[in-house]
């Protein structure tokens, strides 16, 4: 690839980058404008998450991932960034509120970004529709999980074994014998467990991930690949008591956020490695702690939390709603409270994820 390929590819990347945190702007306006926060923070100034939510009849947990999207992206203002998250309080500043929550304002912009919302809705059948023979398409179970799994395919295919490989004593225990055991937890379609076999053709790599469809299509991919025989999927929770080590790695890539109970599964893991092993984490490359406004990865995070992440894992009661800004020292605390006593933050470099070695 030219030096000139290169910068068109970077160039790309970069715009879709930008373009969809303006996405997650607009779906965040959006609940703003119809769930009435902010006509509510215009008219009462500064107020907690807590204060908000109560004055608008929303869910605390999920108001306050909003306003601290709110303001990491520049909407809203925080007065006090660096209190605990339940004591920020947030305020709309006038010129945003005439554009935001005054309809009568000339200046008012919101109201047309609800049928952005209808037009999102409708993709999926547009696309269907513009097929010259429709097919199964966007209905196909595959094609619902295929865009996480096209997402890190990449990083996977590409940069993951020079990620173990910056690890020496992983890297020399996946190369070793006896055979090395491999437990890749949250592996969804796949492609981090089958890297990992191709790294090391003597590992033996246990895959496990709790939707199902997501396993079938793993195993597609694995017979594709040729690895099949020394990676075994398993449609299975990650707290599973019947899961069997000992293992020499556990390895989470971009999933403990996402999880009901991370404390739970991390006990498990502590569990499951031998006396030697070593659980790698990897999760979004946010600041180590909130800011307003914040750069584009932290906005980004929040965009999936707000929209998706956060949600998805709340609907599932008692949940420890993480979020996909998950700090640092947020994982600490759960490593910590199931039972590891190591804990580090790996020097590698990757523009998006940062790496973390839990040790018993």
């Amino acid at each position: 690839m030219s030096k000139d390929d290169q910068h068109d590819a970077e160039t790309v990347a970069d715009r879709i980058l930008d373009a969809t945190i303006g996405l997650f702007d607009l779906a965040t306006i959006h609940l703003g404008v119809r769930l009435g926060l902010y006509r509510r923070l215009a008219d009462s100034g500064p107020l907690t998450a807590d204060e908000l939510a109560d004055l608008t009849g929303t869910r605390p947990r999920l108001v306050r991932e909003w306003c601290e999207q709110q303001a990491a992206t520049g909407i809203l203002a925080c007065v006090d960034p660096g209190v605990e998250p339940d004591a920020r309080r947030f305020w709309l500043p006038e010129g945003h509120a005439e554009a935001l929550a005054e309809r009568d304002s000339p200046r008012y912009v919101a109201g047309g970004v609800g049928g952005l919302a209808t037009l999102l809705a409708a993709i999926l059948e547009l696309e269907q529709g513009m097929r010259v023979d429709p097919g199964p398409g966007a209905s196909d179970a595959a094609s619902e999980l295929e865009p996480i799994g096209e997402t890190n395919r990449p990083l996977f295919l590409h940069l993951l074994s020079g990620w173990l490989a910056a690890i020496p004593d992983i890297h020399e225990r996946l190369r070793a014998g006896p055979a090395a055991r491999v437990l890749d937890v949250a592996c969804g379609a796949g492609w981090s467990s089958l890297a990992i076999a191709r790294a090391y053709p003597r590992v033996r790599v246990d895959a496990l991930d709790i939707d199902p469809r997501a396993i079938a299509l793993a195993e597609r991919h694995a017979l594709d690949a040729g690895v099949g025989g020394r990676v075994a999927f398993l449609a299975a929770d990650a707290a599973d008591p019947g899961l069997e080590g000992p293992y020499d790695l556990v390895t989470c890539f971009e999933a403990v956020h996402d999880m009901v109970d991370p404390v739970a599964v991390l006990r498990r893991w502590h569990h499951l490695l031998a006396p030697d092993g070593a659980c790698l984490v990897a999760d979004a490359r946010v600041e180590p702690s909130f800011t307003a406004p914040a750069g584009r990865l932290d906005r980004l995070a929040y965009g999936w939390s707000v929209l998706d992440c956060l949600p998805a894992v709340m609907a599932t009661p008692d949940s420890a709603a993480t979020g996909a800004v998950m700090r640092p020292a947020t994982l600490q605390a759960y490593a910590a409270r199931a039972g590891f006593t190591g804990f580090e933050i790996l020097p590698l470099e990757d523009p998006g994820w940062r790496f973390y070695r839990l040790r018993r």
